[in-house]
């Protein structure tokens, strides 16, 4: 059966899963990069993550953290749910929803290795790193949604230049 285009303009004609996976995957893409801008080019530069009392740490990691991840953690569960149903029709809503799957399995991975006793404190490290991996898969789907709502607008514009009467 094929999927039928939402109206031009917005996600209203969507189930409320979708406006959920397509929601907070914007919102949880926007997280990752306020947080990627402070993590990466540290663990590029030094080799670490670390922790500062700088002002900027808290709106480029401590802040999107503490909402991108429980954003994060429902879309997964949200997608999870979709995948059950069969929803997740299109390859943008499955990248997108595997994206989120990959994020929280990835966190969750790195928390279970600090309960071990080895851990030493680089999990961290790949923790903060962990949730930019899996939003980028979520940032190719979020493209690809665009591009194809831009594709949708096109057509629309075109069928109206054809149907709207000649001044």
């Amino acid at each position: 059966m094929p999927v039928r285009a939402p109206p031009v303009g917005g996600s209203r004609g969507y189930s409320p899963q979708v406006r959920i996976l397509i929601g907070g995957s914007w919102i949880t893409v926007i997280c990752a990069l306020l947080t990627g801008l402070w993590s990466v080019p540290q663990f590029l530069i030094t080799g670490t993550v670390t922790l500062s009392s700088h002002p900027l740490f808290l709106v480029l990691f401590l802040f999107p953290a503490q909402v991108g991840v429980p954003v994060s953690l429902l879309t997964a569960l949200n997608s999870v749910l979709m995948a059950s149903r069969r929803r997740l029709v299109t390859p943008r809503r499955r990248l997108m929803a595997g994206g989120q799957v990959l994020t929280v399995g990835l966190l969750l991975t790195c928390a279970l290795l600090l309960l071990l006793p080895t851990a030493f404190g680089r999990e961290f490290i790949v923790m903060a790193l962990a949730y930019q991996i899996g939003q980028v898969v979520v940032a190719i789907g979020l493209l690809l949604y665009l591009l194809q709502r831009r594709k949708w607008r096109r057509a629309d514009e075109a069928t109206r230049a054809r149907t709207s009467p000649e001044d």
